[in-house]
């Protein structure tokens, strides 16, 4: 039986590409694909296990396919570029709204040859379209690792949640109701999407300008932008409170406002959890030693057994570096260096309640993953119709490409 199980997969994946031999793996482990742009190939994996391989051709000189963990966003079999006079993108599989996707070409020379998409074979792209589900993670580096098997205890695990029943008594009912109170309803629809990131400079600037509004001074538009009337707000209050300097937003200042006010600073680090790309869950988490990067990882659940409430965890850790413009992290500047960093040592660093621990694992499915990034929210992760996006060493202009191509294709 085994042998015929082998066999059908093999025939699945027959194309005119590279096939490495499938190995089986859980039947409810997500498929992730890891695009390398040195190589020029692609791998997919059910878990942690190679099953399948090609080649691609990803963007060329003035058209880069940016790097990062996208997820699949949009499917469809016969779609048509609006930018480039309806060019056909069959099997076409959308990694971002700025116009990335997965598709199938008739030039795919293994070398960069598109306007930022991966094209694919089409044989390969018809069957991995077949496969691949909206929400799919996808891997983009210019020398990906592959992912690995990894163990944690701050890693989450499922959790069994209890409702009233009928068979139980109705003291038993009541206690099981008030154990719950304060937690959010369940959904196992949808994986869980967990993001783990820094609290943002601009995030901060945006709680300064609705605190100094509080206080009376003017900073014009809440946006998380220095312009003119935030700056002589900050001026202003610096000079009525005896503090040096001019209209800069820093730490200084901020612990002076929050204090003023009663308010506790918040945490230095956000976590949130979206479902079907709307946000459920939202709350702060502490970064220990906020000065070191976390990097950027992506783990995912593997071998989930909800009866057992356990789940294995695999991870796949980029090559990424830090935006150090866009944090303020308790007056420590965080090292820009461009490295692997190690996940594991970031899951402990990272520290949350426990109330906020179950709240998670109450919502945690299978193919539910966690993303861990320094760089707070891309520019590709919207408000709602994503996943979270994460874009290592981003690409300057990308925001503007975003802007204008306005969810086409290229």
């Amino acid at each position: 039986m085994r042998d015929k199980i082998i066999t059908g997969f093999a025939a699945f994946f027959s194309m005119a590409s590279y096939l490495t031999t499938p190995v089986l793996a859980g039947a409810d482990d997500p498929i992730k694909v890891v695009v390398s742009l040195n190589d020029q190939s692609l791998r997919v994996y059910r878990g942690s296990e190679h099953i399948a391989s090609s080649n691609i051709s990803s963007g060329k000189k003035g058209h880069a396919t940016p790097t990062g963990i996208f997820s699949i966003l949009q499917k469809n079999r016969h779609h048509r570029s609006n930018i480039y006079s309806g060019a056909p993108m069959p099997f076409m599989q959308r990694l971002t709204w700025s116009g990335i996707a997965l598709h199938a070409s008739k030039s795919v020379p293994r070398r960069p040859a598109s306007h930022g998409c991966v094209r694919l074979p089409h044989n390969f792209a018809n069957k991995l379209f077949r496969m691949a589900t909206n929400g799919m993670h996808v891997i983009i580096e210019d020398d990906p690792l592959a992912p690995q098997k990894v163990s944690h205890e701050a890693l989450f695990q499922p959790q069994k949640t209890w409702s009233a029943n009928k068979e139980y008594d109705p003291w038993v009912n009541a206690h099981i109701e008030m154990s719950n109170v304060g937690y959010i309803e369940t959904d196992h629809r949808y994986p869980a999407r967990i993001f783990i990131t820094r609290r943002t400079h601009k995030e901060d600037l945006i709680a300064a300008q609705e605190l100094l509004n509080k206080l009376g001074y003017d900073p014009g538009v809440v946006d998380g932008i220095m312009g003119p009337a935030t700056w002589a707000a900050v001026s202003a209050y610096r000079e009525a409170n005896g503090l040096e300097g001019n209209g800069t937003v820093d730490n200084e200042l901020l612990t002076h406002i929050y204090t003023k006010l009663g308010k506790t600073r918040p945490a230095n680090g956000r976590m949130l959890v979206r479902k079907h790309h709307k946000t459920v869950f939202e709350t702060e988490v502490h970064i220990d030693q906020a000065e070191r990067p976390l990097g950027s990882h992506l783990l995912t659940v593997e071998n989930y057994n909800a009866d057992a409430g356990k789940t294995e965890w695999n991870n796949v850790t980029l090559l990424d570096r830090v935006q150090t413009k866009i944090h303020l992290n308790s007056g420590e500047q965080v090292s820009d260096e461009t490295s692997r960093f190690d996940a594991m040592s970031a899951l402990s660093r990272i520290q949350m309640s426990k109330h906020d621990r179950h709240q998670i694992e109450r919502l945690l499915s299978p193919k539910s993953s966690i993303t861990i990034s320094d760089n707070g929210m891309s520019i590709e992760t919207g408000a709602k119709g994503t996943d979270f996006i994460v874009l290592s060493d981003p690409k300057p202009g990308l925001a503007q490409i975003a802007s204008e191509n306005n969810g086409n294709s290229g």
